[in-house]
């Protein structure tokens, strides 16, 4: 994650909303901590990271460079961060904390103690960005409440920690009350755990929640990081010292450490790790497809729902005279009453559905600025001159009109138009803007992509859009373009 830069000692996202207000800064107390000049509201939790944080140095790591990066997870009123700077003065830091309150005492001791290179970002880690309900305790155990009928106080702003982790990041401290899981699991999928050197997490045990740090182990293990795991002192968490029993209406918790060797500059894996696991494939093993028709025949094709996902968010666009390739049933599914005429284009004669038969490589067939829209979804790889085709639809659209286009980023071979008009092309997003921009001009085309490496494996299989999760489908990985959309407007 790239810090910001300025002279700003202490940078502060603004990422309060609405009812996070209520988190009011509470009056806080004052004392010192090895020089350092530290307001807090809670004794026991001040006397807890005290003990933790300074005497036993849970947090402490010897740095690879002068300047590391860290980032605090559950940053409460700072004692981790100013230990870090103490130590570590060039350090580069950047701490999450939900609570409103919480979190003005944070930046006054960093104020305070003239602490810079510290980002504030006033927000919990989650799985995703947005809002979720908080429960405040009144010292360092507030957390995010996700189960349903859990009480909470107000609500707070919520962050992903996949979308601030862009380069390499010393040690990852999370202490996020029982959000450790789904934070580590969505910086995986995210493809950013390896940029993570250390991670020094605070696992929660809920009562009646499901325990996760199993999860969290395997994860580690897959990743490539060694583990200890250290449970406190007596004091500190008694639910786990013996005489052993299950204590249903009581939390525990326990720190672990995790640890890879540096990435030397030339080889990719770091150097004595051990082999990566075996990626169990369970009935993906196989050489050929679970589908070869895209798998229509198991329910939706997963480049199928994202292309109508694209036509959903644009279907404004879809009205007066409209020009659809093959058929008119995506001009009849989101265009409506909008529609004043629907026109069918097709390259041969013999399709019954087709008022227009014509060639968008040559433009024989097709009026000029006719069309105020035109429908061209998985058309421009069958056709070898694409360059012409695209330009010939500009030259079809009428002053504003507009096409939405999608094409295949990553695909097995249509054998059906293969065997009857060829299937010549997939594109990137890089070469669908190139193309769209030289006939419609810079300022008039939009391009986006969808996919990631699972749905581009299940759509290479075969599999249907149903047999994956909403939130699967719905990840963007820049590295998988599956399916590449276009809207392009012809300018008056």
């Amino acid at each position: 994650m790239a810090m910001s830069s300025g002279s700003s000692d202490v940078i502060v996202r603004a990422a309060r909303r609405g009812s996070a207000e209520k988190g009011a800064a509470p009056a806080p107390k004052w004392t010192t901590i090895e020089g350092l000049t530290v307001a807090y509201t809670d004794e026991a939790s001040l006397r807890t990271a005290r003990k933790d944080i300074f005497e036993q140095r849970i947090y402490h790591f010897e740095p690879a460079t002068p300047s590391p990066l860290i980032i605090d997870g559950g940053a409460h009123v700072g004692m981790a961060a100013m230990y870090w700077k103490r130590v570590m003065p060039a350090a580069r830091i950047v701490c999450f904390e939900p609570d409103g309150g919480i979190a003005a005492l944070l930046r006054k001791n960093l104020s305070v103690n003239g602490l810079t290179g510290v980002e504030v970002i006033e927000a919990g880690l989650a799985a995703a960005a947005g809002e979720a309900a908080f429960c405040a305790d009144g010292s360092d155990g507030g957390r995010l409440v996700t189960e349903a009928g859990g009480d909470a106080d107000w609500r707070v702003p919520t962050a992903r920690l996949s979308d601030h982790v862009r380069e390499p990041v010393e040690l990852l401290k999370l202490n996020i009350e029982g959000q450790e899981w789904p934070v580590l699991s969505d910086l995986e999928q995210a493809g950013r755990l390896g940029l993570v050197r250390r991670i020094i997490l605070e696992y929660h045990g809920w009562p009646g929640g499901r325990q996760s740090l199993g999860d969290i182990l395997n994860l580690l293990d897959r990743a490539g990081y060694q583990y200890i795991v250290h449970d406190f002192d007596r004091e500190t968490n008694p639910a786990t010292k013996p005489p052993f029993r299950i204590r249903n209406h009581a939390p525990w918790f326990c720190l672990v450490y995790a640890e890879r060797a540096a990435v030397d500059s030339g080889t990719s894996r770091p150097p004595h790790s051990k082999a990566p696991p075996i990626v169990e494939m369970g009935g993906l093993r196989r050489v050929t497809p679970v589908s070869r028709v895209f798998g229509l025949d198991r329910g939706t094709a997963i480049d199928r729902h994202y292309i109508e996902t694209f036509l959903a968010a644009h279907a404004s666009d879809i009205c007066g005279r409209v020009l659809e390739i093959g058929d008119c049933g995506y001009t009849r599914r989101f265009g409506g009453e909008g529609v004043s005429r629907s026109d069918v284009l097709h390259a041969a004669p013999g399709n019954r559905q087709a008022t227009l038969v014509g060639d968008l490589a040559t433009g024989a067939g097709i009026p000029r600025e006719a069309f105020d829209c035109i429908i061209l979804t998985q058309t421009l790889l069958c056709i070898e001159d694409v360059r012409s085709a695209i330009a010939n639809c500009a030259r079809a659209l009428a002053p504003e009109g507009v096409v939405l286009a999608t094409v295949p980023g990553i695909s097995q071979v249509s054998r059906y138009d293969m065997d009857r008009w060829g299937d010549w092309w997939r594109f990137t997003t890089l070469s669908a803007r190139r193309l769209f921009e030289s006939a419609f001009g810079a300022g008039n085309v939009a391009v986006e992509a969808f996919g990631n490496v699972l749905a581009a494996t299940g759509f290479l299989q075969g599999m249907a859009a149903e047999e994956l999760t909403a939130r699967e489908l719905e990840h963007r990985d820049a590295d998988y373009e599956l399916v590449i959309t276009i809207r392009a407007r012809r300018a008056n």
